[in-house]
């Protein structure tokens, strides 16, 4: 009778769930093409569905080629008494990593998800957008009423501590 190898055996099926895993895990990072999609104010969103989208299937959506330098801070676009910042955020970065006003201006940040799942909060204006997949927007506005540097997040997972932060200077 022949003796059948299980420790080769054995090796051979752990190998191969590796290599499944990391195909997994490659293919969750990299990126998709999409169509723009707009998610409506400040809506309940978990991890498994998207509440309230519009799709727009008329562009694609814009494929960022770098990121801006941590000490560059845009200057925004004044609607009407209202400073509007556009941010957007991928994987562990926003494009802005600072946004300067002025104590008592009324600011509106538009957040594009350009990859992966994430949000954008600043707990001390109680300001937020949902959490959006990638190809979505979202917006939110609030009134700077205090002065100091507040630090801006995604509260999704670990994205914070990995780095995906940034600081609202109120002068």
């Amino acid at each position: 009778m022949k003796k059948i190898r299980l420790r080769n055996s054995k090796k051979s099926i752990a190998w191969t769930i590796l290599a499944i895993a990391m195909v997994i895990i490659i293919s969750g990072c990299a990126p998709k093409d999409n169509v723009n999609s707009n998610t409506a104010g400040n809506e309940n969103v978990n991890d498994n569905a998207i509440a309230n989208q519009n799709t727009n299937t008329d562009a694609p959506s814009p494929t960022p080629t770098a990121q801006a330098t941590p000490d560059a801070t845009p200057s925004p676009t004044v609607q009407g008494e209202v400073k509007t910042f556009e941010i957007s955020g991928q994987n562990f970065s926003f494009s802005l990593a600072e946004i300067r006003v002025k104590k008592g201006d009324k600011v509106k940040i538009i957040f594009k998800n350009v990859g992966g799942f994430h949000d954008w909060v600043i707990d001390e204006f109680n300001a937020r957008v949902p959490q959006i997949q990638e190809g979505n927007t979202a917006e939110v506005e609030f009134t700077a009423d205090k002065t100091g540097t507040f630090e801006y997040y995604c509260s999704v997972g670990e994205h914070r501590a990995k780095g995906m932060k940034g600081n609202l200077i109120v002068e």
